[in-house]
């Protein structure tokens, strides 16, 4: 009677344990995208900086690559606070706007052919890495 007693306890304890150790690692996973996605929207903001500063468009891509390393702390911070996926969502809907008019310019820059196109390829490089996070981020809020 006592060890069927001990197995229905551990029965009920191990379903409950196993989801809590899925939760961690899952909130982990997004942690660390996010803490990602704030180093790719640094790298992104010193490529603009470095590389496109005398363009003329230079004022308007500064700007957003602000913006988007802005939104990228914001959704980090979101993230260590184990805030609401809904809250996370709307500032993942808030970079991926950024970025879209950054990639517009840059789509913009490309048809140049003076540009440095080693610089550029980079630039589209760093912008499809956040976009690469921005959608890793989205599938593990589901």
């Amino acid at each position: 009677m006592k060890r069927l007693a001990l197995l229905c306890a551990l029965t009920a304890v191990a379903p409950s344990f196993g989801q809590d150790g899925f939760k961690g690692k899952h909130e982990d996973q997004i942690d660390r995208l996010a803490r990602r996605l704030e180093r790719d929207a640094r790298e992104l903001r010193e490529e603009v900086m470095n590389h496109f500063a005398k363009r003329p468009n230079f004022k308007d891509m500064s700007g957003h690559a602000r913006e988007i390393e802005r939104h990228a702390a914001r959704i980090h911070k979101l993230a260590d606070r184990d805030a609401r996926p809904m809250a996370i969502r709307k500032a993942l809907d808030e970079i991926d706007e950024e970025v879209r008019h950054l990639n517009r310019h840059v789509l913009e820059m490309g048809r140049d052919k003076e540009i440095n196109r080693q610089a550029f390829n980079h630039l589209r490089d760093e912008l499809n890495d956040i976009g690469r996070t921005l959608y890793r981020i989205r599938q593990d809020l589901r």
